[in-house]
């Protein structure tokens, strides 16, 4: 018992260990929480109605990535060497709001076209206001995280994410009566209340003061970073983001259902290597000098927790599927099996990009974030006569043959 408390005493006193591990609990929780939330709804609602429902979750993530402009990164590589970190703060807030919920405006203005089987959503002023609004905390909401994570605190992000789990799966029962959207809404309101308990973390232990400023001096410092991060991960996530909308339009909602919770239990393999790498880009943010000392800490950490839960996630995928129903286990299987195997390639991927952030090499980030959409979108188009086992191989083609092209950029970097 001592060795175990000795060793647990070890990893936190090491920030990028314990806000590695406190990242990896944060969506470790989200995940379990999520899993469960989804097993509700599967119960609640039908098929159909749980497909729209992660298709409109899918176009949230999608506009709140699009408006976070890249300032999340930006945050985590200015904040900490920053005299003024209140004016960076603020000005985020600012701007990624203001982008958030014009976006959003101009979404719902051409919905019939981009999405046609979400225009319910227009046709209801009271859905759309609260889309709007849903979607503005969204995105203030995973910027916050990026603040935490810039203050090397993510303590606090393990925090919010507790909270608005738990508030998320109490909501559907609830919200019935709302057939797809009281899903939506489940998860919207969920996240309001997280990013406000995010601010009065802020306020009480940063000394954060409130303040709605865009302060050109801050925009002109670290916008160029934030533009090009903002560019690579938002190109980099498009085939995450919308493919469920795709396989929607293409072979129905059904499969978009069972696309969706493939990824939610993938994302309990991808908590390992996307905290780990948050927390090695923070570390590089406050010095190179330890880079090589904290990349190696990095990789130790992923290989001895990844490759057990790859194992695991192998053999009893199946099984954890049906938890949802047979149909959820009998077509979504072979997809997760493909998903889990990609998921080494995509540690790859995740860890040279955090050490091209800290090197500021931003043209990188952007032609891999660029070649592993295109693969993936690509290859979808080529393969989703397969179905959703076609929809597994072009993700997994597209994470092995971008991990090639980032170790080659990697390695030519070092001698230019």
């Amino acid at each position: 018992m001592k060795t175990i408390s000795k060793y647990y005493n070890y990893l936190a006193s090491d920030s990028l260990y314990g806000n590695s591990i406190y990242l990896m609990l944060s969506t470790a929780i989200m995940a379990f929480f999520g899993f469960f939330f989804w097993i509700i709804n599967a119960r609640l609602f039908t098929p159909e109605q749980v497909g729209i429902a992660t298709t409109l979750i899918s176009v949230m993530t999608l506009i709140s990535s699009f408006s976070l402009l890249g300032l999340g990164n930006g945050l985590i590589r200015y904040l900490p060497t920053s005299e003024r970190k209140n004016k960076k703060i603020n000005t985020a807030f600012t701007l990624v709001g203001l982008t958030s919920i014009i976006i959003t405006i101009i979404y719902l203005l051409f919905i019939k076209i981009i999405s046609p089987s979400l225009l319910f959503v227009r046709e209801n002023v009271f859905f759309s206001l609260l889309f709007i609004i849903f979607i503005a905390f969204t995105s203030l909401a995973n910027l916050s995280e990026n603040i935490f994570i810039a203050y090397r605190s993510s303590l606090y992000v393990l925090l919010k994410n507790t909270i608005f789990s738990i508030i998320k799966i109490v909501l559907p029962i609830f919200l019935i009566s709302l057939g797809a959207y009281g899903i939506f809404a489940s998860v919207g309101i969920a996240m309001a209340i997280s990013f406000l308990l995010s601010v009065g973390f802020l306020v009480r232990k940063f000394n954060y003061l409130i303040k709605l400023i865009v302060d050109t001096d801050v925009v002109k410092r670290i916008f160029k970073f934030s533009l090009g991060n903002y560019a690579a991960g938002f190109i980099g996530g498009l085939p995450a983001m919308v493919l469920p909308i795709l396989i929607t339009n293409s072979i129905g909602a059904k499969f978009s259902a069972y696309f969706y919770m493939d990824m939610m239990i993938i994302n309990f393999l991808y908590i390992i290597p996307m905290a780990t790498s948050q927390s090695l880009f923070a570390e590089g943010s406050y010095g190179e000098m330890e880079l090589k000392t904290h990349l190696k800490k990095a990789i130790k950490i992923i290989s001895l927790i990844l490759i057990p839960a790859i194992i695991l996630t192998l053999s009893l995928g199946k099984y954890v599927l049906l938890a949802f129903g047979r149909s959820y286990s009998n077509e979504g299987v072979i997809l997760l099996q493909l998903l889990t195997v990609s998921v080494i390639f995509n540690s790859i991927n995740y860890i040279i990009g955090a050490i091209f952030r800290i090197k500021n090499m931003v043209k990188e980030l952007i032609i891999l974030g660029f070649v592993n959409s295109c693969l993936v979108l690509f290859l979808y188009m080529v393969l989703i006569k397969y179905g959703l086992f076609g929809v597994g191989i072009a993700w997994m083609l597209g994470q092995v043959i971008t991990s090639v092209v980032s170790i080659i950029m990697l390695v030519k970097s070092k001698y230019e």
